[in-house]
């Protein structure tokens, strides 16, 4: 089953999507994704320090754990005229295969350089092979 994912968050005058391509993993399936970073007004991603992909398993107790992450910073992207567009891939392993309890959580975090962040999360799955 193929289904996208979106989320979209806007602070500073920037607006920043993260578009995951597929959100039900199996075994030998990669992550992966683009994150769209918008200027709402002029020059304004430059207010952005770094832009961080997260991976967390949440527990049963709440407590969450990273099992996988990317980061990247805005230089070098892929431009288009209204703004600039970073595809992603992140690599699963075993440490994906979450206990029945138990939940993968993909997050979006954006650190402004006056240490601002906001973060958006959503649920994904990983099944193990048999």
């Amino acid at each position: 089953m193929l289904s996208k994912w979106l989320t979209s968050l806007e602070e500073n005058g920037v607006k920043v999507e993260t578009v995951i391509e597929k959100t039900e993993l199996v075994e030998g399936d990669i992550l992966n994704g683009s994150v769209y970073v918008t200027s709402l007004t002029e020059d304004e991603e430059d207010k952005i320090d770094y832009i961080s992909l997260l991976v967390l398993c949440e527990e049963l107790d709440g407590e969450f754990s990273i099992i996988g992450k990317h980061s990247f910073q805005l230089v070098g992207g892929i431009r288009s005229k209204d703004g600039e567009i970073i595809p992603f891939e992140i690599i699963p392993d075993e440490r994906w295969v979450c206990g029945k309890d138990e939940q993968l959580i993909f997050q979006t975090t954006v650190v402004f350089l006056d240490g601002v962040e906001i973060e958006e999360k959503g649920v994904i799955t990983y099944s193990a092979l048999e």
